[in-house]
């Protein structure tokens, strides 16, 4: 296990609790190309046999670290990665996004979306637009939009 961050499209998922989410991340990451996944400490371990499955062993196919996201994102920041939160209200439509050469995505809990010291963080906010009728989507979903579109 590395705790080396690795490439230029980084996922940061931030307290990621249902492990076949998780599992459908990382196969989204996969698929678009996403170079390093960070997970913060509380999200839902990697190994969780549920994460494996979803996954379907692609878990082993990218670089995956856990991290304090607080002690990170700064890091990150200073070696130019644009740092992307997701946001409900007062982002950027992800259709108009500008991509930079080096980012990292950050997606939060089921529940309670990003934490809100870790949004402080963030460079510019994103959000995907949709019809009044529903309210937010699913994360693993959500991610996978996100990822399709900056993978362009």
């Amino acid at each position: 296990e590395t705790n080396e961050i690795k490439g230029d499209k980084l996922l940061i998922l931030d307290g990621i609790q249902d492990p076949g989410n998780l599992g459908t991340i990382i196969r989204s990451a996969v698929a678009f190309n996403i170079d390093t996944i960070i997970l913060s400490k509380d999200t839902v371990d990697l190994y969780n046999s549920k994460v494996l499955r979803a996954a379907q062993g692609l878990v082993f196919h990218i670089n995956i670290i856990v991290a304090d996201l607080k002690e990170v994102i700064p890091n990150l920041k200073e070696n130019n990665y644009e740092i992307l939160g997701t946001k409900v209200t007062y982002g950027k439509s992800l259709k108009t996004i500008e991509k930079k050469k080096k980012f990292a995505i950050i997606m939060g809990n089921e529940g309670n979306g990003v934490r809100e010291e870790i949004l402080e963080l963030c460079d510019e906010y994103l959000y995907i637009d949709m019809n009044s009728n529903c309210e937010s989507l699913n994360v693993g979903v959500a991610t996978s939009i996100i990822l399709y579109e900056l993978d362009k």
